[in-house]
């Protein structure tokens, strides 16, 4: 592809609870060669002005901009359209932000809060590669909640070239972290702050966060370097702080020698960027029957007291819980060519068989021994799991909802995530007694 970032298509037209509404930038077809998708448009509202305007993808909002730029040859050519001449809003948006293949969409918020759509973005965006050569490759665990990921940590930890973190002394999200760093540093609105303050320097100005926000720099030159080669500079960065971290937790467990370190991630863009940085990278979906996850996180929420039951659990299960999982079976199907799946069900009554699949996949050494150490850690205390199991053992956790359920949750679950349930391999529908 031409540029790190190509447009394939942009929709755009009126509708409902906008008088106007139009992307004037990008254009199908073109190419910037920085990580960065410069947008450009004009919206009016329908009986309310609008307000901002939200930049949407699958993961939610990823930013939003003023609507109040002047537009004197929007005003001139539609003399018929209130406040067109202070219609225009532009954004310069960051490309880690995107998924690989993306479909942005632009919506104007009313006045009254109303949304209404503007158009759509298709496009597509180079893989972020860099030259550091790590020595430890990330072994990405991803997966719902409450699905057995506790007891597979401490499994991996079993074997001698994996580096786990243990379970419930800390929770690492070292990845993440600077992920989620190289994300908020990589967004035009930070890396021009430094060239263009565009306000006072206080609190987290560097971020970008606040208005009035820079359209571009007066270098374009500076401007294309910092979209470019410095956005790739500063993820070489960040793997080199999450290199010398497990490098060091490695060393003080005795295992310079450790292929992988394990780390829990969450369903978002995360692993897909994860997985740009580390190609040689390795990813386990841990997957748990939606049922008995379901059971699992209320019987947690009333044991720990930490959230309020439900007021209407079956609205709850289509509004909170359906996302949790299908967002969990949409990465799968994404990444599923690059990833192994592994299902608590097998772990708990075929561990042998399921860690061996689980080594050849990792190319690690699948012999008796090692698949024997790492069952054999299964077996150790782990301080806290005590607070954190809701059964007397892994065993008695597998079809709890069938005993722990009322009926109406049951169906309602089988009903909303009849696709996720099917795509993991379990039956469809319960067993009635």
């Amino acid at each position: 592809m031409q540029g790190k970032i190509e447009v394939l298509e942009v929709a755009a037209g009126e509708t409902p609870g906008l008088l106007y509404g139009a992307i004037d930038k990008p254009r199908p077809g073109s190419a910037d060669s920085g990580w960065s998708l410069d947008v450009r448009g004009a919206a009016v509202g329908d009986g309310e002005p609008v307000t901002h305007v939200e930049f949407v993808t699958a993961g939610g909002v990823i930013h939003t901009a003023a609507c109040d730029a002047p537009r004197p040859a929007l005003a001139a050519e539609r003399p018929d359209l209130p406040g067109a001449d202070v219609s225009g809003f532009y954004a310069t948006l960051g490309a880690l932000d995107l998924h690989r293949d993306f479909e942005l969409r632009v919506r104007a918020v009313l006045a009254g809060g109303a949304r209404a759509p503007i158009g759509t973005i298709a496009g597509r965006r180079a893989a972020l590669r860099t030259p550091f050569a790590p020595r430890m490759q990330p072994l990405m665990v991803t997966g719902p909640g409450r699905s057995g990921s506790t007891i597979f940590m401490q499994m991996l930890s079993g074997h001698p070239s994996v580096l786990a973190w243990p379970p419930f002394n800390e929770e690492p999200r070292v990845v993440t972290y600077w992920i989620e760093v190289l994300r908020a540093l990589a967004r035009p609105d930070s890396f021009m702050r430094q060239v263009a303050p565009a306000g006072d320097l206080n609190e987290d100005w560097w971020l970008g966060g606040r208005d009035p926000r820079p359209r571009g720099l007066s270098d374009a030159g500076v401007q294309e370097w910092l979209a470019g080669e410095g956005v790739e500079e500063l993820a070489t960065f960040a793997q080199t702080r999450i290199e010398s971290l497990y490098g060091r937790v490695a060393a003080d467990a005795g295992r310079d020698g450790a292929t992988y370190f394990a780390e829990k991630l969450r369903n978002d863009i995360v692993p897909d960027l994860a997985w740009e940085l580390y190609p040689e990278g390795r990813e386990v979906f841990l997957v748990r029957d939606p049922r008995d996850v379901l059971a699992s996180v209320l019987a947690s929420n009333r044991k720990r007291g930490e959230r309020p039951p439900p007021a209407d659990p079956l609205r709850w299960i289509g509004e909170v819980f359906r996302g949790r999982i299908d967002a969990v079976a949409e990465s799968w199907e994404r990444r599923r060519d690059s990833a192994h799946l592994v299902r608590y069900e097998d772990l708990m009554l075929e561990p042998a068989a399921t860690l061996t699949a689980l080594l050849e996949y990792l190319e690690l050494d699948a012999g008796d021994a090692a698949v024997a150490q790492m069952i054999a850690s299964a077996d150790q205390s782990i301080p806290g799991m005590s607070e954190h199991r809701t059964t007397p053992d892994a065993r008695a956790s597998i079809g709890r909802f069938a005993r722990d359920l009322d009926p109406p949750l049951v169906e309602e679950c089988e009903r909303r995530l009849a696709d996720s349930i099917a795509l993991f391999g379990y039956p469809p529908v319960a067993a009635r007694t």
